[in-house]
C-alpha cells in the first residue's frame, strides 16, 4: 500500500519530469529559431558579398538631375549659361558656369562658340553640345530672355548682390561697388557687364552673384513658385511639361543653398586664338575631369571615359538633322559623339560603320556601334582614316531614326 509520503514523492518526480520535458521543448524551439535566424543572416551576407555573375551587375540608380539655364540676349545667343544640378537623395547642389566663348561641336554643325549655338540651332542642340563637351548628361533646359530675367527679379522684389566693380556705360556709372539690392534692369546690367581689361572669369563671377541672389529670394513654397514661373510668358521656355516640375528643381536647389551644400565652379578653359580678333576658349581637360568628379560625378554616363569610343558621323544622304538623330542613339550606349558633317557626296544607299584596322578589337567596337544605331553587323567595314574619332558612321538611306 502506498503511503501518502511516497505518493507525494512520486507526484513531485512526475512534476519534475514534466518540467524537464517542457524545458527541453523550449530549448529545442529556441535552437531552431536561432538556427533559422542564422541561416537568414548568412543568406543576406552571401547575397551582399558574393561576386555577381557576368552581365548581372546591379546598376546604381542615378539620383542627380541637371538643368542647363541660359539667358538669351537680343541677338539670340546665350549671354550667360550655367549647368545646375540637384540631388534630392544626397541633398546637394552644384552650378557649373559656362563661358559663352568656349568652342563646342554642335550635332549637324561645325565647331562654334557655345553662346552662338543657341542662335544657330534649337535649344536641344546647345544641351547636346555641352553634354558632349564635358561628358555629362544634361537632362533639362530653361531658356529665358534678359527681359524675362528682369521681370522675374522685379516680381521678387529685387535680389541681394555684392557689386564688385563700378558698372559703367560710357561716362555714366550705372552701379557703384558694394552689397546692395538690385532691381531687374540693374541685375541684367551687372550680369552682362565686362569692364575694360577684364577677363571672362570676372563676368562668370557676376553670373554666380546673380544666380545666388535669385535663389535666395525665390518663394519657398511649391504653389507660390509655380504661380510665379507661370507668369513669365512665352519667352521663358523649359523642357519641363509643367511649371511645378521646374519649381521643384529650383526649390531643391534653394534647400541645398540654405544647408550650405550648393557648390559653384567655372568650366576650366584655356584661351586660344582662332583668328579674326575673336576671343575663344577650349576646355582644359585634366582640370575639367576634376571639376566634374567633384560636382557632377553622378551624371557621367557609363562608358564615356573608357576610351576607344569616340564616334564621328558623316551625313551620306543630305537629310537635315541626321547628326542629332544618330547621336541620340550613340550617347545612351556610352559612346562619345565628336561631331557630324556632310560626307564627300550624298546618295549612299546603306550605312557603313568604318573602323581603321582589321583587328578583332576594332571589329568588336564597330559591331557595338552598329548595334547602338540599329544597323546590322555586316555594316562594319575597315578603312584607314585620319581623325580623332575611333569609329566613323557614314549614314546611308537605310538608317532609321
Amino acid at each position: 500500500m502506498t503511503t501518502s509520503t511516497e505518493a507525494g514523492r512520486v507526484s513531485r518526480r512526475a512534476e519534475l519530469r514534466r518540467r524537464r520535458r517542457r524545458n527541453r521543448v523550449r530549448l529545442v524551439a529556441l535552437l531552431v529559431t536561432l538556427a533559422a535566424v542564422a541561416a537568414v543572416l548568412f543568406a543576406v551576407y552571401l547575397a551582399k558579398n558574393a561576386p555577381a555573375a557576368p552581365g548581372s551587375e546591379r546598376e546604381e540608380v542615378r539620383t542627380q538631375r541637371t538643368l542647363l539655364v541660359q539667358v538669351q540676349g537680343a541677338n539670340g545667343s546665350a549671354a550667360a549659361s550655367a549647368l545646375l544640378a540637384h540631388d534630392p537623395e544626397q541633398r546637394t547642389g552644384a552650378a557649373l558656369l559656362v563661358p559663352p566663348q568656349v568652342l563646342v561641336t554642335v550635332p549637324g554643325r561645325e565647331q562654334l562658340q557655345f553662346g552662338r549655338a543657341l542662335a544657330t540651332v534649337p535649344p536641344q542642340g546647345s544641351r547636346d553640345a555641352l553634354s558632349d563637351l564635358i561628358g555629362v548628361t544634361v537632362d533639362d533646359g530653361w531658356v529665358l530672355t534678359t527681359q524675362v530675367l528682369t521681370a522675374l527679379v522685379d516680381a521678387l522684389g529685387g535680389i541681394p548682390v555684392d557689386v564688385d566693380v563700378p558698372v559703367v556705360q560710357g561716362q555714366t556709372v550705372l552701379l557703384s561697388p558694394g552689397a546692395q539690392n538690385l532691381n531687374g534692369a540693374q541685375a541684367a546690367q551687372f550680369l552682362l557687364y565686362l569692364g575694360p581689361e577684364e577677363q571672362e572669369q570676372a563676368r562668370l563671377a557676376r553670373l554666380q552673384e546673380v544666380l545666388d541672389g535669385l535663389i535666395n529670394v525665390l518663394p519657398r513654397t511649391r504653389e507660390e513658385l509655380t504661380a510665379q514661373l507661370a507668369t513669365l510668358g512665352p519667352r521663358s521656355v523649359s523642357t519641363y511639361e509643367e511649371p511645378s516640375a521646374l519649381a521643384d528643381f529650383l526649390l531643391g536647389l534653394a534647400a541645398d543653398d540654405e544647408a550650405g551644400q550648393l557648390q559653384y565652379d567655372s568650366l576650366p578653359v584655356i584661351p586660344i586664338d582662332p583668328g579674326g580678333g575673336v576671343q575663344a576658349f577650349r576646355v582644359d581637360v585634366p582640370r575639367l575631369t576634376a571639376v566634374v568628379d567633384r560636382l557632377l560625378a553622378d551624371s557621367v554616363p557609363a562608358g564615356v571615359r573608357e576610351g576607344g569610343n569616340r564616334v564621328l558621323v558623316l551625313n551620306g544622304v543630305g537629310t537635315p538633322g541626321l547628326g542629332e538623330r544618330v547621336r541620340a542613339k550613340l550617347a545612351p550606349a556610352g559612346f562619345v559623339f565628336v561631331g557630324s558633317r556632310n560626307a564627300d557626296r550624298f546618295g549612299y544607299p546603306t550605312t557603313q560603320v568604318i573602323v581603321p584596322q582589321a583587328t578583332s578589337e576594332a571589329q568588336a567596337l564597330g559591331e557595338r556601334v552598329a548595334q547602338a544605331i540599329g544597323v546590322p553587323a555586316t555594316s562594319v567595314v575597315t578603312q584607314e582614316f585620319g581623325t580623332v574619332a575611333d569609329v566613323i558612321v557614314l549614314v546611308g538611306a537605310d538608317f532609321t531614326p
